[in-house]
């Protein structure tokens, strides 16, 4: 069942326009595309090729860091376009998370988007091995989640984990897991 434009909008925060100050980090932005259709709404992750020196192998969505004075949206709407294809001009903007800051030193910023059509996007050869769209429903539903404690510091702390089945066989986790649990828990309340 499709969630309502609005209600999605009703939940999110409204679109951040600069990147504030926090000296000690650098500044990211990623793209939470949500795309509905085709049998109910999904998000749309990368698998990262596992050649990368930051975050090989792993499950994200598409973004990185600021380029130049792009806004935090612009560079999220830049890194889709390289990383997925993704024609900025498809894309709906429906708000934003909070950001979070990152272990590798960034402050990334969240924006959801939300797109018709997915057939068109096409992973960059350099960096992505592969486009994933995993039904919203299945996020939202908390038995398909484990929490495991990581190890070591400074870094312990809890994490939630979502598995992927099927060839992929890998965990969604980390900062990307942190910002889908934040705004399935919007979505439900």
């Amino acid at each position: 069942m499709a969630v309502p434009v609005s209600e999605i909008r009703r939940v999110l925060d409204p679109p951040i326009e600069s990147w504030g100050e926090r000296p000690a980090l650098r500044d990211a932005a990623v793209l939470i595309l949500w795309a509905a259709g085709r049998g109910g709404d999904r998000l749309v992750f990368t698998l990262r090729k596992e050649h990368l020196s930051n975050h090989g192998g792993e499950i994200s969505f598409p973004g990185g860091s600021r380029e130049g004075g792009e806004s935090p949206m612009a560079c999220a709407l830049r890194e889709g376009r390289e990383e997925i294809g993704l024609d900025p001009g498809t894309v709906e903007i429906l708000g934003s998370l909070p950001p979070r800051p990152s272990i590798a030193g960034f402050l990334v910023h969240p924006f959801l988007g939300r797109i018709g059509d997915t057939s068109g996007l096409v992973p960059d050869p350099g960096e992505v091995e592969r486009i994933l769209e995993i039904p919203l429903a299945d996020l939202r539903d908390d038995r398909n989640w484990t929490w495991k404690e990581l190890s070591p510091p400074p870094y312990r702390r809890t994490m939630p984990f979502f598995m992927i089945h099927g060839p992929e066989g890998r965990p969604l986790w980390g900062l990307t897991a942190l910002f889908v649990r934040e705004l399935c828990r919007r979505l439900s309340s």
